[in-house]
């Protein structure tokens, strides 16, 4: 006998498909979900490299010595002879300077030149005077007829007034020089120590014109530092200026070796070595930073030029075939009131596995790992960059 088919029968029919193909669909979803959490990150693995404990300083190059050149009379600029970038020798005419005279100046002086030549004038008819009167003294003196003591004063009036006449000769020759220093700017005496023509003082490359023909320049006296013509150094001998953090300062010490590594000639690193460790810091945006200071050697005298950007890099200790890891992936917990480094390493069932390292010297970008994990080790990474999410894409798709 058949049985009857009913509506109930049905729809515990189709109640029993729809479990079926949920339990079937979460069952995959587990299957599916647990089979990608090894894609689910990107893993590294530590390479084996040579280790260097270093100290970075951020710095430039400058000359050892650079030499301002400045006039030591004032006036306008009239020629400039040399360029920046030209190479001269001590004594090398540099540029000329035209003196601009000072009115008044020069009617004062040619007034006291006047009044002098007047003063003299006078002094020399006071000498012919008191002459004819000594003159005529001597005669009596002679004679009988005039005492002694008559005589000696009238000599005495004759030799101070010749020399009233000295002075006043030496007072016009002062005030003729005052008029010719007020037109020109010197005197035939003084061309060795104030002049028209500025000269090197030393020899080297020029760094710096920073003056044009017909500028206003003021000599260097004991009351201003006067206006540079040129700047002059010996691009042979150039010394890295640089700052360093607190924290590296007390690692270093005078005379230890610097790799000076300058950007704008391909990174090319040049020997140098440590000469100074400034004794104090400077708040430099709430950091403090110490200045530190090294030679720069050059063996084959290629062209460095003053200003160029460098970084000095001090080696402290160095290891060779050290197991090296992006400092990036490590991660740290607390333990015991301590930061306790670990990294996360990727099993054989894909997935990942809390392993405590311990650390070594670091450089910045990578650290030294001393136990934990070997050089087959892969590990998380925990914390993704934009490159590396992409490249995480990318294995997504493939």
């Amino acid at each position: 006998m058949k049985k009857k088919f009913t509506w109930k029968k049905a729809i515990y029919i189709i109640l029993g498909l729809l479990f079926a193909v949920a339990l079937f669909s979460g069952i995959g979803y587990l299957v599916k979900s647990n089979s990608k959490e090894s894609e689910a990150f990107l893993t590294r693995k530590p390479s084996v490299q040579n280790m260097e404990d270093k100290v970075m300083a951020t710095g430039k190059i400058v000359p050892k010595e650079e030499i301002e050149i400045k006039p030591n009379i004032a006036g306008i600029i009239d020629k400039i002879l040399v360029d920046e970038g030209d190479k001269v020798v001590a004594g090398q005419l540099i540029a000329t300077v035209r003196i601009v005279p000072n009115i008044a100046e020069v009617n004062n002086a040619q007034q006291n030149v006047n009044t002098q030549q007047l003063q003299i004038s006078n002094a020399r008819m006071n000498v012919e005077n008191m002459r004819k009167q000594f003159e005529m003294q001597e005669r009596l003196y002679k004679q009988g007829v005039a005492s002694k003591q008559e005589y000696l004063n009238a000599q005495q009036q004759l030799y101070t007034t010749q020399q009233a006449l000295k002075n006043a000769q030496q007072q016009l020759v002062t005030a003729q020089k005052a008029l010719l220093i007020a037109k020109t700017g010197a005197t035939p005496e003084l061309q060795g120590l104030a002049t028209t023509q500025i000269r090197s003082k030393a020899a080297g490359t020029v760094l710096e014109v920073p003056v044009k023909v017909g500028s206003q320049v003021i000599e260097a006296n004991s009351f201003n530092a006067g206006t540079t013509i040129c700047s002059i150094a010996d691009l042979n001998s150039l010394i890295f200026q640089g700052e360093i953090d607190e924290a590296q300062a007390g690692k270093l010490k005078q005379g230890m070796d610097m790799n000076i590594v300058i950007g704008a000639l391909q990174n090319k690193t040049f020997p140098g070595r440590l000469t100074m460790i400034a004794p104090k810091g400077k708040d430099n945006n709430g950091t403090i930073k110490f200045p530190v200071e090294g030679d720069v050697f050059n063996p084959n005298n290629e062209y460095i030029r003053a200003g160029f950007s460098a970084n000095g890099e001090i080696v402290l200790k160095s290891k060779k075939n050290a197991l090296l890891l992006d400092e990036s992936l490590i991660q740290y917990e607390k333990k015991n009131g301590k930061d306790v480094p670990f990294v996360e390493v990727k099993q054989k069932d894909g997935k990942f596995k809390k392993v405590y390292v311990k650390l070594g010297a670091s450089d910045g970008i990578n650290v030294e790992i001393l136990s934990g994990i070997d050089k087959n080790a892969e590990v998380k990474v925990w914390n993704p960059s934009d490159k590396d999410k992409e490249e995480l894409k990318e294995k997504a798709k493939k």
